[in-house]
């Protein structure tokens, strides 16, 4: 699969807001991402993806040790929702699977979806957009 779908993971060159714009020689790492939001706009797709963080602080879900390690996910991942890298897709800043492929072969359940979408309630997602 090579198009962009809700509750994918890829591996993106995340770039976080604090560097975002900085000249400091800071570079997005390598991350696994969530596909949270896809947009299409004509011919173009419009993709969110929230990074997927061992250790994170903040506005996090939880991901289950089942389900992360059918993802392929280091043992403390977690999904981080206070930001989101948007970019247009393919876009440079995504790294292929080892067959190639732009997303892995496993998607986020529906429960961990879930569990994103509620947490985001009433929440405010901070926008890096990526060109």
């Amino acid at each position: 699969m090579n198009h962009p779908e809700t509750g994918a993971i890829i591996d993106f060159h995340y770039l976080t807001g604090t560097n975002a714009g900085s000249n400091n020689g800071d570079q997005p790492q390598i991350r696994p991402c969530l596909i949270w939001n896809v947009r299409a706009i004509e011919a173009l797709q419009l993709v969110a993806v929230l990074p997927i963080l061992s250790g994170a602080t903040g506005a996090r879900v939880a991901i289950s040790p089942a389900e992360r390690t059918a993802l392929g996910l280091d043992d403390t991942a977690d999904v981080v929702f206070e930001e989101a890298n948007v970019f247009l897709w393919p876009g440079p800043h995504l790294e292929p699977q080892a067959d190639r492929s732009l997303v892995r072969p496993r998607r986020a359940s529906k429960q961990l979806l879930g569990a994103i979408a509620e947490g985001m309630t009433g929440r405010t997602c901070n926008i890096v957009f990526r060109p």
